[in-house]
């Protein structure tokens, strides 16, 4: 076998919040070489890079909002990473013979419309260049999904779902045009939501092309949910019964048929009208001979401070591209997606880590319904000692409950901090109350668990994190 040991000369598009994970990225990869920035105010150009994507060092490479510059250096792939991009700068790019890794809601380029995809597929043939879109998801997730059918005599239909809470990062200007916030059957909304998703449009015909099946149309459903009480969600207003749920559905047709379906399901808070289940994963349904069905979870470890969790929200689309590089620069001219690449793949750097036991079903109780057969009275008061199992290792928080005049009052307290517990609720021996967590970030954390004497187990569903088992035991 031939190792390649090229080392790839790369310009970084921007310095956004996306791009300077991605630039970062660059600086630690042996087989990348990150040699000029391209930025669009005067005022960052001629600032050090690593000023300007936060490196917390001088890295002597400094940003031009001149294109000509960045030509004449002459990378072999530039990092193309703006929020909305621009087709006269990527054709000239590939005119110049400069292939483009781009997270710009770009895989087929069925979002940016027939005539411009035409101009940048004629671009790059002319300049020997290739063109590559990704991101997580549409990217990565319709990679691994096609990978997975390998396993299929024959497939029927693809069901793609990313199902997430993004209230941590709704805040961020990739988010305005989603419309958080705005009233119940706002005329325009739907269709609004249709252009910002287009990108899932990519999808279809990325995972269409990977199945070498042709398309007979390519359709979009989409769906609301609205808040049931004023939310708190970061740099967005959303009060009770606006908008705080999207769901949009992306339809590949075939025969009549929806042979691939790609939705996206948002939302910015738990409390809905209709009550959504948020997966925080990524859903995977190949129906086919056989089945296959996979649940893919990418979650930041939650022990990390809040500056470093929001980080990796934007490390997570940019790594797909930036892993692709290499197999960008040696694929065929024109728009390429993962169907025309080399296998894409991160970089394996040897540390010591700890390997993380599976999870056994009695560790995940099945909780009885409310009331349920047990009816005598059970006793909260006291402290008890909660151990939450998150994935990336035990959580541990302190719970003090008091019950007086039929109410049930509580504080919890954690990572330094406590807060008195909300909707408390005692039916039997099943126990349910709301952790309001301030660090590393607001949350709320529902609890819901079965008393046996001194011992509490149960569940927790955390917001934005997911749901974890966890157990508590009295202490007084």
């Amino acid at each position: 076998m031939t190792v390649n040991h090229q080392k790839f000369r790369v310009v970084q598009w921007t310095t956004g919040k996306v791009a300077s994970e991605a630039a970062k990225t660059i600086l630690e990869r042996s087989n990348l070489e990150l040699v000029g920035a391209y930025a669009y105010s005067k005022e960052k150009s001629g600032q050090d890079i690593g000023d300007l994507i936060g490196a917390g060092k001088k890295l002597g490479i400094y940003a031009t909002s001149n294109i000509e510059d960045i030509i004449a250096l002459k990378p072999d792939c530039i990092a193309y990473m703006p929020l909305h991009p621009d087709i006269q700068h990527m054709e000239r790019l590939l005119r110049a013979g400069i292939n483009i890794a781009t997270t710009a809601s770009f895989m087929t380029g069925y979002a940016y419309g027939e005539a411009d995809r035409r101009r940048l597929e004629a671009a790059a043939q002319e300049g020997r260049a290739s063109l590559f879109g990704s991101g997580i998801n549409p990217g990565w997730v319709d990679n691994l999904t096609a990978t997975a059918s390998g396993l299929c005599k024959e497939v029927n239909q693809v069901r793609i779902l990313e199902s997430f809470n993004i209230g941590l990062w709704a805040g961020d200007a990739n988010q305005n045009e989603l419309g958080w916030g705005r009233p119940a059957g706002d005329p325009g909304h739907a269709k609004a939501i249709e252009k910002a998703t287009q990108a899932f449009g990519d999808a279809v015909e990325s995972i269409a092309a990977m199945f070498q099946l042709p398309l007979d149309d390519v359709r979009c459903e989409v769906t609301f949910a609205h808040a049931t009480e004023d939310l708190d969600v970061p740099g967005r207003d959303v009060k009770k019964g606006t908008v705080a749920g999207i769901m949009a559905k992306w339809l590949g047709i075939a025969e009549g048929l929806p042979v691939i379906d790609a939705t996206v399901q948002w939302s910015v808070g738990d409390e809905l009208s209709p009550p959504w289940d948020i997966a925080m994963a990524y859903q995977i349904d190949v129906e086919g001979t056989p089945n296959i069905n996979m649940r893919v979870e990418v979650l930041p470890d939650l022990t990390l401070p809040e500056e470093e969790l929001m980080t990796i929200g934007f490390m997570f689309p940019a790594n797909p591209v930036i892993n692709a590089i290499p197999a960008v620069v040696a694929a065929r001219p024109g728009i390429v997606t993962y169907a025309d690449l080399q296998p894409v793949t991160s970089v394996i750097v040897p540390k010591p880590v700890q390997a993380v036991p599976p999870k056994l079903k009695s560790e995940e109780p099945e909780l009885p319904p409310a009331g349920g057969d047990h009816t005598q009275p059970t006793s909260i008061d006291g402290t008890w000692q909660v151990t939450i199992k998150a994935p990336t290792g035990n959580q541990e928080t302190e719970l003090l409950v008091q019950q007086e005049g039929g109410q049930i009052f509580g504080i919890q307290r954690g990572q330094g901090t406590e807060s008195p517990i909300l909707d408390a609720k005692l039916q039997g021996n099943q126990f349910q109350w709301v952790n309001q967590v301030t660090k590393p970030f607001k949350l709320k954390v529902k609890f819901n668990g079965v008393i046996e004497g001194n011992v509490m187990t149960g569940k927790c569903k955390a917001g934005i994190m997911g749901t974890y088992p966890f157990s508590a035991v009295k202490q007084s």
